[in-house]
């Protein structure tokens, strides 16, 4: 049963969402789930056409999407770490390093990340196998192969496996984590499945690496929540799926307050337009 304060809540922001959708952008703008894809193409007419098409798709779909684009492959390493990446679209055919080469590369520094390729010809389907393609894009590039690829890919699917790469080389699944507490140089991650992980990290420098993800938030000092993880939420805590009891600062219980009711709105907005 959904609590009254939240039906309330959710009234009142619902009726100032509807005074313009303008304003809706502006407010979500800075607070969103952006999905990192770069684009690697020799031929810079056909980079523009394949930014072009996947932006207006993603569009279409109300993804927020950064997408960096790559003459080369030297370019792109120049950027590349492992984890800065959702999705990584090759073409094979490029001069110096193939798209092949940039791939088996990718591979020896990121197991994760989603790769596909885009060319002309099927030659090189072996090899694609070999670095765990998940599509082969042909050209030219159409509407219909590219929605063909995004429905391969399953965006949500991508978004429960997202990881986060630690400065100590530990790594972990954005959505598996509950909470963090930093104390005496050290942040403990606690995980909804598997052993918590402590690394040595300030909280500033986990704090710019978790909430830049709409759904991570800073309840008070030293704790950075996953609203995902949230079963319960009164004025002074957040109860935890995992039974675990999340303090909320009195002085940030307003803003941890509206987050929050933003977050389920949010949630509850995706699930709606996703079953449209």
């Amino acid at each position: 049963m959904i609590p009254r304060f939240f039906l309330n809540t959710l009234c009142r922001f619902c009726r100032h969402v509807l005074k313009g959708e303008r304003n809706m952008a502006a407010r979500r703008k800075d607070n969103v789930e952006i999905m990192t894809i770069a684009l690697l193409d020799d031929v810079s007419e056909e980079l523009h056409i394949l930014l072009e098409m996947l932006t207006r798709r993603f569009r279409e779909k109300g993804t927020a999407v950064k997408i960096d684009t790559f003459s080369c492959g030297e370019e792109f390493f120049k950027v590349f770490r492992p984890g800065c990446y959702d999705f990584i679209l090759l073409d094979i055919y490029m001069d110096k390093m193939s798209g092949i080469d940039v791939a088996r590369k990718i591979r020896e520094q990121d197991k994760e990340v989603c790769l596909a390729f885009c060319t002309t010809s099927n030659d090189f389907a072996s090899e694609s196998y070999q670095v765990n393609a998940m599509y082969y894009l042909r050209k030219p590039i159409s509407r219909e192969g590219v929605d063909a690829m995004l429905e391969r890919l399953n965006l949500s699917e991508l978004e429960q496996k997202r990881q986060l790469f630690l400065p100590d080389g530990q790594k972990v699944i954005l959505r598996n984590i509950m909470y963090t507490e930093y104390y005496n140089h050290v942040v403990t991650i606690h995980n909804q499945m598997g052993d918590n992980i402590q690394t040595r990290i300030s909280h500033n420098e986990l704090e710019k690496m978790l909430c830049v993800y709409s759904y991570f938030f800073c309840c008070s000092r030293g704790v950075i929540v996953n609203f995902y993880g949230v079963s319960k939420h009164k004025k002074d805590m957040f109860v935890m799926k995992n039974g675990g009891m999340v303090p909320i600062s009195r002085r940030k219980a307003k803003e941890v307050g509206d987050a929050y009711t933003k977050f389920l709105f949010e949630r509850m907005r995706s699930e709606v337009c996703g079953s449209c």
